[in-house]
């Protein structure tokens, strides 16, 4: 499904596109709107650069509901960063993106995360999605907090083989390059 590919750090030729993808009347996902990048990255305490940064937003009736950016393409490997307005913005169609995009479509090896150490929620979920924490660096974020850094390999994402619910959509009339 080649419904988000190009716009990265190593391949991204021409100026991002938006393009939309209504999932319902009222529901929509928006790739690479700048200001959803910049909301996303502001919430998440990273940054967002609209020349070689991916950003996935879901929004219903004009609100945005939560996000990903895919940052730091180096062609074997991103950073990830997630954030959300809603306690239930992830749905079967954002669970899909979030990991056929890097892993099947940009095929890298493995997917790198940031996490402060006292966001144990974020942790857990990103345990349960199959992320191992590989390193722990002191005093990263305010108040010394540290960051947990964690990878993720393809044969580790327990995501990895959701199926979209509107599949159409994000096979059909959707631009293969962003």
């Amino acid at each position: 499904m080649q419904y988000l590919l190009g716009k990265t750090s190593l391949t991204w030729e021409l100026p991002p596109k938006v393009v939309s993808l209504p999932t319902s009347a009222r529901d929509r996902i928006v790739f690479n709107d700048i200001e959803d990048g910049r909301a996303i990255a502001k919430l998440a305490g990273t940054h967002f650069n609209s020349e070689c940064d991916v950003c996935v937003c879901r929004i219903r009736n004009g609100q945005r509901l939560g996000g990903y950016l895919y940052t730091d393409y180096t062609g074997e490997s991103l950073s990830m960063h997630s954030a959300s307005w809603a306690a239930r913005w992830l749905n079967r169609n954002m669970v899909f993106i979030a990991f056929d995009y890097p892993f099947r479509q940009l095929r890298v090896k493995r997917i790198f995360g940031q996490t402060p150490e006292d966001n144990q929620p974020a942790l857990e979920f990103n345990r349960k999605c199959g992320f191992k924490v590989i390193a722990r660096i002191k005093g990263v974020y305010k108040g010394g907090v540290a960051c947990i850094v964690t990878m993720m390999e393809p044969e580790d994402c327990r995501l990895l083989n959701v199926k979209p619910r509107v599949s159409a959509a994000l096979s059909n009339g959707v631009p293969s390059r962003i």
